[in-house]
């Protein structure tokens, strides 16, 4: 049913446009409306992911980083640092539709969460990867074409060796299983999800010897929609480690470095010779040092002396004893 005015209150209506106390009050209103702060929102792009997500997921895919760069050098056998660029929040058009053609796409599947994930090598990455396990010098190639079959078996293997890294990185949330799926290099072909879903790209340098190259790995809102509430508990306790387990960490690493085998030299003294001469060497020959068996010999520990000492028999063995530390002096250079 719709409200009657009574008489009493059109009587009072009248009286407040008549005083300016019903423009008053609509002033201020607008006022209120002016001063207050407004932020741009694209309802064609909603950002699902709040900056408490956001660094949860940082702090995952900074660990996937610190694990590439731990994990890679060995294999290449030459120095491989990733770095985190960015990480954004955009359409899977946006995303499919930024990637040159051709690329190394490998789609990733990452059970146990329902979904897959498409990790981008760009061919500046990619070919000097391929030619570093080829036994090269991890050069690129003059001209960018598609990979071939035993091309993509190469990176099958190199990305299978990156998936046990991002295992470790995601084990605090999740155990991981993620496997390779598929290699394209078309990313018209790749369709994991709808254009216009979101999804999150998280952008990486990596830096393969000389050779400088990106990597993008694009995950879709969808798939991690079941663990954005565990993301954001991570958020809070990151970087927060209790005194005691940073003690117990610090006995570790001790130990570790305590038990860790260093080769100790004792050097009698020095000669030098003629490449003639070493070639002409028989069994029998006296070779004349730069000191006497008196003197004090150095000792060095991995190619670096540390020690004097003198040498001498304890019991049916060869001896040294120490007699001081040998303190280096640094150049003004090394504390640059």
């Amino acid at each position: 049913m719709v409200d009657i005015l009574s008489q009493e209150e059109i009587d009072l209506l009248l009286g407040s446009v008549t005083t300016g106390a019903l423009q008053d009050a609509i002033k201020e209103e607008k006022e209120e409306v002016k001063g207050a702060k407004i932020s741009v929102y694209d309802f064609r792009r909603p950002e699902r992911i709040s900056k408490e997500q956001l660094k949860g997921l940082q702090s995952i895919f900074e660990a996937f980083a610190r694990e590439l760069t731990i994990v890679l050098p060995p294999y290449f056998r030459t120095v491989v640092r990733v770095d985190l660029v960015a990480i954004d929040q955009i359409t899977y058009d946006e995303f499919i539709l930024a990637i040159s053609r051709p690329t190394c796409l490998v789609v990733v599947n990452l059970s146990p969460l329902e979904g897959a994930g498409v990790l981008e090598l760009s061919p500046s990455a990619v070919f000097p990867i391929i030619d570093r396990v080829l036994g090269g010098k991890g050069k690129s190639v003059p001209e960018y074409r598609e990979l071939t079959e035993i091309e993509e078996r190469i990176v099958g293997k190199v990305v299978d060796m990156m998936l046990g890294s991002l295992k470790r990185a995601w084990e605090q949330i999740i155990e991981l299983n993620a496997k390779v799926d598929t290699i394209e290099s078309d990313p018209l072909i790749v369709q994991i999800v709808a254009g216009s879903e979101m999804v999150i790209l998280v952008s990486y340098d990596i830096h393969l010897g000389e050779n400088k190259g990106t990597i993008n790995f694009c995950i879709p809102f969808m798939v991690l929609n079941p663990l954005i509430e565990q993301i954001s508990k991570m958020a809070h306790y990151a970087h927060r480690v209790s005194p005691e387990v940073a003690i117990k960490t610090k006995i570790a690493i001790l130990k570790l470095l305590l038990g860790a085998p260093m080769r100790l030299d004792t050097i009698l003294g020095r000669a030098t010779v003629r490449v003639s001469d070493l070639m002409e060497l028989e069994k029998g020959d006296v070779l004349i040092l730069n000191q006497r068996t008196d003197d004090p010999v150095v000792i060095e520990i991995e190619g670096h002396p540390k020690f004097k000492g003198t040498i001498g028999r304890r019991g049916e063995e060869m001896a040294v004893r120490i007699s001081r530390i040998i303190r280096e002096e640094k150049s003004p250079e090394q504390y640059l």
